[in-house]
């Protein structure tokens, strides 16, 4: 089982695309509010996968891409 720390990785991969939370909810077709509880918080538990695959997706990458052991 590999075990990221998702609300970490979210934040990072969307700095390092240079967009506000704003801007990626509205690519994702989220509320801003949803991205802003899942890049805070403590515990992946509470994370939807689906949700965690449509950011990741408007970010350019497969959730299949975190799952693999590498």
């Amino acid at each position: 089982m590999i075990n990221l720390d998702w609300p970490k990785l979210l934040k990072d991969l969307r700095n390092e695309a240079g967009l506000s939370q704003r801007e990626l909810a509205e690519q994702a077709d989220l509320p801003q509010r949803t991205l802003s509880e899942y890049e805070s918080m403590v515990s992946n538990r509470h994370l939807s996968i689906y949700r965690v695959e449509k950011i990741l997706n408007s970010l350019g990458y497969e959730l299949d891409a975190f799952l693999k052991d590498k």
